[in-house]
């Protein structure tokens, strides 16, 4: 039986067997979820940023994807980022997981302005 997990990087936390979250805000001060950034290799090793394979925006609503089936010859994993820090979460991603979406608005002068989500199934 194949059982799909889920992971996901968004404003609250989900608990579950089969999720993987992200922290809603990082550190003391509370620092906002900002974007995610997606890897292969070794965390703090080799690592190589994956860029999304699909990109679409339709008014200022942008979706980004990755297939990550096409990349699974090495570990693959995400960072969560926060807005007005450095800090960061890391985590790795299942190999059951095959595909990650991140939406969100952006500005005209293509700054990110809200409506973030984030999954992976």
């Amino acid at each position: 039986m194949i059982r799909a997990a889920i992971l996901v990087c968004v404003s609250s936390i989900l608990q579950g067997q089969n999720t993987v979250t992200c922290p809603a805000t990082m550190g003391p001060e509370k620092h906002p979820f900002d974007r995610i950034s997606i890897y292969n290799g070794r965390q703090g090793g080799q690592e190589y940023e994956l860029a999304p394979d699909d990109e679409k925006k339709v008014g200022a609503k942008v979706t980004q994807s990755w297939f990550l089936k096409d990349y699974r010859s090495m570990n693959i994993f995400l960072r969560c980022r926060y807005q007005g820090t450095e800090a960061v979460t890391s985590k790795d991603i299942p190999s059951n997981i095959q595909t990650c979406t991140f939406a969100f608005d952006i500005s005209p002068k293509g700054e990110i302005t809200g409506g973030r989500s984030f999954a992976c199934r």
